[in-house]
């Protein structure tokens, strides 16, 4: 009976185990690439509303309360930094987390968009990251939607209603000027979807090829386009991620607003960063911006697409370090 009652005790912690990867990794059933398994793997889930939120936290905090604060895009992850992590993480604390409905975040599928991924609620969901990573001030970090999710939180920054301080913040390729948006033909599909979850899945070959013209010339490879859809169908969030793009509605709704803030933030430094090769934010925003607001720091990047912490990493983790305070 002790023999029969240790195999049973081995087997529901083998069992649990396997519950804890499944929860932790993206689905098996892909092909997830060995970076995603490493970058899953380092990280950590917390709490919001009731969600698991995926946080990818690293680094050493030279002075208590910096760091610096990443906001990825669609339909990307966290796992889109993780080459710009690791030198930044030499220098500071380094905080990545993947919104609600994207990467290993849990993915609602019952109600609408404004319910459950609006951009007011992922810019709240950073703003408890924030707090419990216990950063008091960063450097914000955002691309594509995450852009203007990090638009909102510069909004309430300038409006003395932000739990931290921005230090500096740096916008990578988006189309907050929604107005200008040149929409890829995978983006115009899963605009014709309703604003609900849907009940079949999407193609996975279809849908990572789908990205493909999103980069520069030269710049992906089938194993970042599968890591980057493994990340989009872990927890069945193929089926949410037509739903989530009626973001680009919501830029609308809220367009003063935010590209208001984008061409006249007050309470800290902006430099922009802007992949010249993107073919959906297109490289005539960033032009507009510097017209709009001549004093903003406005870097072109050659050889970048749409996807430039993947692409070229090494500009965007120096273009961070480099707006670092001077610790001594």
């Amino acid at each position: 009976m002790k023999t029969v009652s240790r195999f049973f005790t081995v087997l529901t912690v083998m069992n649990l185990m396997l519950c804890f990867v499944g929860i932790a990794m993206a689905e098996s059933k892909y092909p997830v690439h060995q970076t995603v398994k490493d970058w899953v793997s380092q990280g950590k889930f917390m709490k919001f509303e009731g969600l698991d939120i995926f946080v990818h936290s690293s680094g050493t905090v030279p002075v208590e309360g910096h760091g610096v604060l990443v906001v990825h895009g669609y339909p990307g992850s966290s796992w889109d930094f993780k080459d710009v992590v690791p030198p930044v993480a030499k220098k500071t604390k380094i905080v990545v987390p993947d919104m609600i409905g994207f990467g290993q975040s849990d993915k609602p599928k019952t109600g609408t968009y404004q319910d459950n991924y609006s951009l007011m609620r992922q810019a709240d969901m950073y703003e408890a990251v924030t707090k419990a990573e216990g950063l008091e001030e960063v450097v914000l970090v955002a691309h594509d939607m995450g852009q203007t999710v990090g638009l909102e939180l510069m909004a309430r920054h300038d409006e003395g209603k932000l739990s931290f301080k921005i230090r500096h913040a740096i916008l990578l390729d988006g189309s907050t000027m929604v107005d200008m948006v040149e929409l890829v033909p995978l983006q115009k599909k899963l605009l014709k979807m309703p604003d609900k979850a849907a009940t079949e899945h999407l193609d996975f070959k279809d849908f990572a090829e789908g990205l493909r013209s999103s980069y520069g010339k030269g710049k992906t490879t089938d194993e970042i386009l599968n890591a980057q859809a493994a990340q989009v169908f872990a927890k069945d969030g193929d089926l949410v991620i037509a739903q989530i793009l009626r973001y680009l509605d919501e830029r609308k709704e809220f367009y003063d607003r935010w590209v208001g803030t984008l061409t006249n933030f007050r309470t800290a430094p902006l430099s922009i960063y802007w992949g010249v090769q993107d073919p959906v934010a297109v490289i005539a925003m960033a032009d507009r911006i510097k017209l709009w607001s001549p004093t903003t720091d406005v870097y072109k990047i050659q050889e970048s697409g749409h996807w430039p912490s993947i692409e070229v990493p090494d500009i965007i983790a120096n273009a961070i370090i480099a707006r670092l305070p001077l610790y001594r």
